[in-house]
């Protein structure tokens, strides 16, 4: 059975992320032929579970009418003040499946400081706030480069077409979206990180962000820790 596990950690920040899963699932979805369906829906099949002993925070959902598995793990690294987010995302049937992978960040800050623009060079978006700066940014690994936008998700998501409006600069950037076209076979799986990392200049969060680029480890970590 596809279950959602909520695998608990003794950091802080894994324990609020169990309390706010909710919140969680409806920043992640998936489109399929002018389908959309955010984690949180009914048509995911989700059974809340808590186990300790665990380092990191896991998450399994299973679309019962399209066949697809998402598998998310949540790492919270301290020490370089970043969320680092794996997803595995499986196509359980027996046809060709050409969906997109959506996930929509907004900032809970109380402030009217602060800037969201794309960076092509980085494939990031960067977002400023009046004391510090936070990157977000997605890699999967064999697909083309994710889509970024930043605004409002009702200004620049279309569900119908699947697709982000053009929106490289907001002045008011506490929301942005990433999508990454994701093509699978059938039982075929694919893996691709995303993360956010928050410091006080542009050089350090550049710095994190290539170093997770690099990272070339994450298949044979994943299927360990699995």
């Amino acid at each position: 059975m596809n279950k959602l596990m909520l695998l608990n950690s003794k950091l802080p920040n894994m324990i609020s992320f169990k309390k706010n899963y909710y919140h969680f699932l409806k920043s992640v979805g998936v489109w399929v032929n002018g389908k959309f369906s955010w984690l949180n829906s009914k048509n995911w099949d989700l059974s809340p579970r808590q186990e300790r002993g665990s380092a990191l925070s896991i998450i399994v959902a299973f679309h019962k009418e399209w066949k697809i598995q998402i598998t998310i793990l949540q790492e919270w690294k301290k020490d370089e003040n970043s969320m680092v987010y794996t997803f595995i995302t499986k196509n359980q049937s027996s046809e060709n499946m050409d969906i997109k992978f959506v996930v929509h960040q907004q900032r809970m800050i109380n402030t009217e400081k602060n800037i969201a623009f794309v960076s092509p060079s980085k494939q990031a978006i960067i977002h400023y706030g009046e004391r510090d700066l936070t990157l977000f940014a997605a890699n999967f690994f064999q697909e083309k480069e994710s889509q970024l936008s930043v605004g409002k998700k009702e200004q620049i998501w279309s569900e119908k077409e699947g697709k982000l409006a053009l929106s490289p600069l907001c002045q008011e950037g506490h929301e942005s979206m990433v999508v990454t076209r994701l093509q699978l076979a059938p039982w075929q799986e694919t893996y691709g990180r995303m993360w956010e990392i928050t410091g006080e200049s542009q050089e350090e969060v550049f710095f994190k962000h290539d170093k997770q680029i690099r990272s070339d480890q994450l298949r044979q970590v994943t299927k360990q820790i699995l």
